[in-house]
């Protein structure tokens, strides 16, 4: 599988927001729309800090 699990970075410390995430959508002004394997979506604000695709890895450094 091909998915994805998003932290979000603030004050150096990563908090597990979503699993198994399969697509990242720009919003614009910095937010992102994650989609979820089985069809969550979760909204989001950050700028994008790493991706490491193979540890399936994203993080999103808080705005």
């Amino acid at each position: 599988m091909c998915e994805s699990n998003v932290y979000l970075k603030s004050n150096d410390v990563e908090k597990l927001v979503m699993e198994n995430v399969a697509a990242i959508s720009p919003l614009g002004d910095k937010k992102f729309l994650l989609k979820g394997l089985l069809g969550d979506t979760l909204e989001i604000s950050g700028e994008i800090e790493d991706i490491n695709l193979m540890a399936h890895k994203i993080v999103i450094a808080s705005a």
